[in-house]
């Protein structure tokens, strides 16, 4: 696998995470997320009120631009790990990740929410072997600006 393969990968993961959050916020209140919500409440053995239906569909919304936010974030993060070659930046993508998955991952299978634990590995191994493959390609100018004393 090319490093500019890995790289665009990487950033495809990172916008269709954006993507992802703002279609949470437009289609939380539609039909298209009761798939969703009835396998919350299967999960949960609860059949939900229309108010409480209400208040999980609103939760969804707010949940989508932090997952936006975060695609964003991981796009900037992996562009300037490439860029300037510092190593802290892939250990900090690496380490987000592994907060991410472990205690989203735990609490899923905790809640018997196996579609999200699905959803997790997918996404975590879409994301962490492409990171532990991907080589900085510092420009000149950036192995300069970050040398000591110049």
């Amino acid at each position: 696998m090319t490093q500019k393969i890995i790289y665009r990968w990487l950033l495809f993961v990172g916008l269709s995470h954006a993507l992802l959050g703002i279609l949470f916020i437009l289609i939380a209140q539609s039909s298209l997320i009761n798939f969703y919500l009835e396998h919350l409440q299967q999960a949960f053995g609860v059949d939900l009120s229309a108010q409480e239906e209400s208040l999980v569909r609103r939760l969804l919304q707010l949940f989508g631009p932090t997952v936006a936010s975060w695609g964003l974030l991981f796009c900037i993060a992996t562009h300037s790990f490439v860029q300037q070659g510092k190593l802290a930046i892939k250990w900090a993508l690496m380490l987000a990740v592994l907060i991410w998955f472990v205690f989203d991952s735990g609490l899923s299978l905790y809640m018997s929410l196996y579609y999200h634990l699905i959803i997790n590995l997918v996404a975590a191994t879409s994301i962490v072997i492409p990171l532990l493959l991907l080589k900085a390609q510092p420009s000149p100018a950036a192995v300069t600006a970050n040398t000591p004393g110049t």
